[in-house]
């Protein structure tokens, strides 16, 4: 009896010391957070982004989003301004996670193409790039460690794949009960916080998937922040199979 006692006491000791054999690594804790993102075939996100300048003047536009999942972990994306006058009608259309991503401005009724090093400029006046409205944050994209984690969190570190990447690296804090990033600190080359992305409400479904009701991107070396608050979502609506195109982002209504 107490040789079997012994040998439980051993066994746990072991699996203390060797930093506890159950602790997920940072690809697995990637692959949870991406099971629990919302699973749908189209989806419409209606809301608004609001402006917030360095003495705190904010700028209300309302906006519309459709999505389509086209497998692969690919998502294209429609994005437009429905007010204020100045950009209504101002529309991106991204194509499979940003291969490539199209600006329709109905003021010179053309299309730009944004390739290259334009993709990291800022879309109309939010301190979202090109590249943070049509990307995520997956293994395919960056290398991911585990930092460290605590009662409630995970942090990792990623590591931008790609050597053009205006990004050094990301500090993320992930929730450990629900698997959704509540914060990504963004790092220059040179190693310096640049931007800070922060989750302040989420809808937890049924099937424990999280949906994403309002974050803040704040750029720190401009003291310029942008909110996106989403009212209402809708799944799975009947959409043209050539909805997702340049046609479609030139028409007056979506």
């Amino acid at each position: 009896m107490k040789r079997g006692i012994a040998l439980i006491l051993f066994v746990l000791f072991l699996l203390f010391a060797t930093g506890c054999v159950f602790a997920l690594t940072a690809s697995e804790i990637l692959d949870e957070m991406e099971a629990r993102r919302t699973q749908f075939t189209t989806q419409k996100t209606v809301g608004r982004i609001v402006l917030v300048d360095a003495s705190g003047k904010e700028e209300a536009r309302e906006m519309v989003m459709y999505s389509k999942d086209e497998g692969e972990d690919k998502v294209s994306i429609i994005f437009r301004f429905l007010s204020p006058a100045d950009v209504k009608g101002v529309t991106l259309l991204s194509l499979r996670n940003g291969e490539k991503i199209y600006l329709y401005m109905p003021a010179y009724k053309k299309v730009r193409l944004i390739a290259g090093s334009s993709k990291s400029e800022k879309f109309m006046g939010t301190d979202f790039t090109y590249d943070d409205l049509s990307g995520g944050y997956g293994k395919e994209d960056y290398e991911s460690t585990l930092k460290g984690e605590d009662d409630t969190n995970y942090y990792l570190e990623l590591i931008p794949k790609k050597a053009d990447s205006k990004y050094g690296k990301l500090d993320m804090t992930v929730d450990k009960a629900k698997f959704y990033f509540k914060k990504i600190d963004f790092f220059d080359t040179a190693g310096n916080l640049w931007k800070t992305l922060e989750v302040h409400e989420v809808r937890e479904r049924e099937d424990g998937s999280i949906q994403i009701l309002k974050l803040s991107l704040k750029d720190v070396k401009e003291n310029h922040a942008t909110i996106m608050e989403v009212s209402s979502i809708e799944e799975d609506i009947p959409l043209p199979d050539d909805f997702f195109s340049v046609r479609t982002i030139q028409r007056p209504t979506l």
